[in-house]
């Protein structure tokens, strides 16, 4: 008897371990999307909007804006870590353009 009780409480508490996750991957991946958003306004207003290849968008490569819309969309259909991954890509590239566009602003040709 004692056993089956404490089998019982046993599945409770990962039960709710797991649904409390669930919900801070989906905070989470909120909070990663508006972050991508503020990354790729600040990526397009510097002239470095990059493309990538991701596995959410098939072989060819697409803008990081389409990708943020993967995101929001994973995000709606419940998918909180895929839309974690992607938007967190997102930031990623938009950071990464930013950072080449300012490195390479006052490039010249070298002969």
């Amino acid at each position: 008897m004692r056993s089956a009780l404490k089998d019982i409480l046993l599945v409770l508490a990962a039960a709710v371990t797991l649904g409390t996750t669930t919900a801070r991957a989906g905070d989470s991946a909120a909070d990663a999307i508006a972050k991508a958003e503020g990354d790729l306004a600040a990526a397009v207003s510097a002239g470095a909007v990059w493309r990538l290849v991701d596995k959410s968008s098939g072989s060819s490569a697409v803008g990081i804006d389409k990708l943020l819309k993967t995101a929001k969309k994973k995000l709606e259909d419940g998918d909180g870590s895929e839309a974690l991954r992607i938007a967190s890509r997102v930031s990623w590239a938009a950071q990464a353009g930013i950072t080449q566009a300012t490195a390479q602003k006052d490039a010249v040709p070298f002969y």
